[in-house]
Parts: structure tokens; sequence; C-alpha cells
């Protein structure tokens, strides 16, 4: 038999929407290659799970979940396997209903649909609704668990259980959080549109707990957390004035493999009204996008600057131009000795720089450049 997984919202009368943001992804929880029944055509099994997260915090009476699958990949278990987690568990502790339709796979066109180079041909629909005077549920503003499913996989090659995307609201309406006993709905956005989930045993996820994106006095500062990292190799921060044609603002790299969570962030002193996100890419080349943020800073007066500080093992550089050139960034201690230099590409608009300082003592340094733009003579503190 072939499945899918499509979790829909059962509040289909809601009238309003709003410009809050709500948002989910589909991540694998675990995989084993070991046949559950014994009898083929399933070789294995995967349990991935739902995450959802809001820019404030809901208090909701409903909502749907949806994925679209590869039914070559996947097929449904004998029973229902839909487990709500967290905030959502509490809820039906208290008496929501879940229905759950089309566990064997709704389908998807014609035409099929592609996202990220990948063909999907299937839908499962879940939906999980408040009873009358029933308990509201909480979507927090921080990454929670909602549910998780188990699904057998077929293929024979990685990733066994082929790829699954949960469809942005304005798509697939299901997608949706329901509050205010159905007046008010929020069509959830998917964090994996541009890069469907794999499943299976080569499967290196990363899991971004907060992307943000915002203004200080002298720059845009843009930041984001992972909960954890397998097979990570980059991340590309991406810029747009228009949403539709994007830059690759800077390059940072990632942490490879961690069970911690890891903070990043990234500063731009160009400002004006501007969106950002941000491009993992692992070692294999596969890639996933956060969501997008918005920011309308105003531009920084300054064209260079330096942080953290003080400094420990890393220094970032970010250097403002209205030209492109070539330089040289030249460390010196206050001696005057030149403890570093690296060549450095200077391109129109902000540039970001990490130099490696593991190997300087505590103490002061200077920054300096060996072309007149920009113009570097920046004294800073190294910290052990």
């Amino acid at each position: 038999m072939k499945g899918i997984i499509i979790l829909a919202s059962a509040l289909l009368s809601a009238m309003i929407t709003t410009a809050q943001v709500a948002s989910m992804r589909v991540v694998q929880a675990s995989y084993s290659a070991v046949d559950p029944d014994a009898a083929g055509p399933a070789n294995g099994s995967v349990v991935f799970k739902f995450e959802i997260m809001a820019s404030a915090v809901i208090l909701a009476d409903g909502i749907g979940l949806s994925v679209a699958f590869q039914s070559a990949n996947l097929m449904e278990t004998p029973t229902n396997t839909v487990v709500p987690l967290g905030p959502l568990a509490v809820a039906v502790a208290t008496g929501w209903m879940q229905q759950v339709d089309g566990r064997s796979g709704i389908d998807i066109g014609p035409p099929i649909v592609s996202y990220g180079g990948r063909d999907l041909d299937k839908r499962m629909v879940v939906s999980f609704n408040m009873p009358p005077n029933g308990t509201l549920m909480t979507v927090p503003t921080v990454w929670a668990p909602y549910c998780q499913v188990t699904y057998w996989t077929k293929s024979s090659s990685t990733p066994e259980g082929g790829y699954v995307i949960n469809e942005p609201g304005v798509i697939a309406a299901n997608n949706e959080i329901s509050s205010d006993g159905g007046l008010t709905i929020f069509p959830m956005q998917s964090l994996n549109l541009n890069g469907p989930a794999a499943l299976g045993s080569a499967v290196a996820p990363v899991l971004f707990s907060r992307f943000d994106a915002g203004c200080t006095n002298t720059a845009t500062v843009i930041s984001w957390t992972t909960q954890q990292e397998i097979n990570s190799n980059r991340f590309e921060l991406e810029k747009s004035d228009d949403g539709i044609s994007w830059i690759n603002f800077s390059s940072i790299p990632a942490a490879g493999n961690s069970a911690l969570p890891r903070n990043y962030q990234q500063i731009d002193l160009g400002g004006g009204a501007a969106r950002y996100r941000v491009k993992h890419v692992d070692k294999d080349g596969q890639f996933i996008y956060t969501d997008v943020a918005r920011t309308n800073c105003p531009a920084s007066n300054i064209t260079s600057l330096l942080y953290p500080v003080p400094a420990r093992d890393l220094l970032n550089v970010v250097i403002k131009s209205d030209r492109s050139t070539n330089t040289q960034l030249m460390i010196y201690d206050f001696q005057g000795k030149l403890v570093i230099q690296l060549s450095a590409k200077i391109l129109k608009g902000t540039n970001n720089f990490r130099i490696n300082i593991t190997r300087l003592a505590a103490g002061e340094y200077v920054l300096r450049s060996n072309d007149p733009i920009p113009n570097l003579n920046k004294v800073f503190t190294v910290t052990r």
C-alpha cells in the first residue's frame, strides 16, 4: 500500500486572516532499517514530527497539519500512528478530537507538485479540534513539537523514505491554525518549501530554533540559533529588496556535528527595507531555507565594524564599501609587529570577514588595511 501524510484543519469555516505569522516544519525524529513486519515490501520505518511556532503567542482552538510525500518510498502503517506532542498532547488530554483522513494517500494533481526538484504525488490530512468549553492550546514563539507520525519506508537506497514537505497554507488550505472560535485563521508558512525533508539513514538535519533580524543604532543584526546540527557545512546569508531576487550576503562555516544549541550572527551596515533568509547547506550539497525576516533599519553612517568586543577566538570584520576592491587585512600588536595578514576581496555593499585569532595572546591589537577604501585603523582587545 502506498501512503502520504497530510494533516488537515477541520475549521474551514474560519473567515478572517491576520498578518501574524505562523510557521511549520517537518523533521525526522528517528529511522530503523528493520522490516517492521518481516513481510515486505517495507524495509524499514521512519518517525517524523511537525514543529510549529508563531511570531506572537496564539491561543488556538483548532489546528490542521499536512504533508505531501513520495508514495514510491513511503507506505502507511496498518494502524493510525499519529501521536500528539507538546502543547497539542496537553490539549488532547483535555478532550481535543483528532481526525485522520487519507493515510494511504490522497492524489496530488495532476500535475504532480515539485519542490526543490523533488516530485511529490500524495498527501495525508489530520486535524485536531477543541470541544465546546475545552481548553485552548498555546502556540509559542519558539519551535515546539506538536505531532509525530510513523510510516514504513520502501526504498533500498538513501533516502529510504524519500522526501516530504508541509506545504504552506496559501497552497494547502488545511495547513492553518484556528482561533477565536474559528473567526481568525493563521495560514502556516513552510520552512522546508525550497528543500523538502529527506527521510532515512543518511538524513542530516539541522534544526533551527531561532531566526531574527533587527535594528541597532549602527547596523542591522541577523542572528539564528541551531538546536542540532548533523553533517552541516555552512550557512549562506541571503538578502533581497523585493523578495524575488536574492543575493548571497555572507557565508558562515557551520558546526559540522553538534547536539548543543549554537548561536550565529551577522551584521549588515546597508540598512533600508530588506528581507533576509539563511540557507543551510550540508556536506552532501543538500540545503534548506529558514523563513524570511524583514527589517527597515536606518542606513549606518559607519563604514566598518568589529565584533565581538572583546574577541576570543574569532574576530568578525564588517566593511561597507561603495565599490569593489582587493585589499590586505593586517593585524598588528602594540609593539607594531605584524601578526596576521590575509587577502580580502571587497565587493560593493556590506562585506563580512571572519579572522581566526586563536593564536594571539591576550592584549590590544590594531586592524588596518593597505587600501584607502576601506580606511581601517581599528583597535580591538583579545581576551583569554
